[in-house]
């Protein structure tokens, strides 16, 4: 079974993002997260047994506490053995081509989506 976590300040893109994750995979684990902080505790502590569940990350690039490049950076502090549960996509809404071209170039992020999440995107994603 796959989990879902979405870390964004932004409580209302969270709640939307999250009864859209719901609509298509109605009995999957959803968190969301505003304090990346808080989520990257919680991705530590949550997903470090080897019998873990796989993860789908939706991050937000532009962040109060922590932009999603600083999450990226303390996600690769990780084990091995936690990272291995992840995949991270950048949910954003900045169109600046420099933000997509890192995301291409940091190994932990699977893709790059604009926001807003919706139905369509997520059945392509999985």
């Amino acid at each position: 079974m796959t989990d879902f976590i979405i870390i964004d300040d932004d409580s209302i893109n969270n709640m939307i993002c999250t009864r859209i994750i719901q609509i298509g995979h109605p009995n999957h684990d959803v968190k969301s997260y505003t304090n990346p902080e808080t989520a990257l505790v919680e991705m530590l502590e949550n997903y470090s047994k080897p019998e873990a569940n796989e993860v789908v990350v939706f991050l937000d690039i532009n962040m109060h506490e922590l932009s999603g490049w600083e999450v990226l950076d303390e996600f690769n502090k990780f084990p091995d053995t936690v990272k291995k549960h992840f995949k991270i996509f950048i949910l954003s809404s900045s169109v600046d081509a420099q933000d997509k071209q890192k995301a291409q170039e940091n190994p932990y992020v699977s893709g790059y989506i604009a926001k807003p999440l919706s139905v369509y995107i997520m059945q392509d994603l999985l």
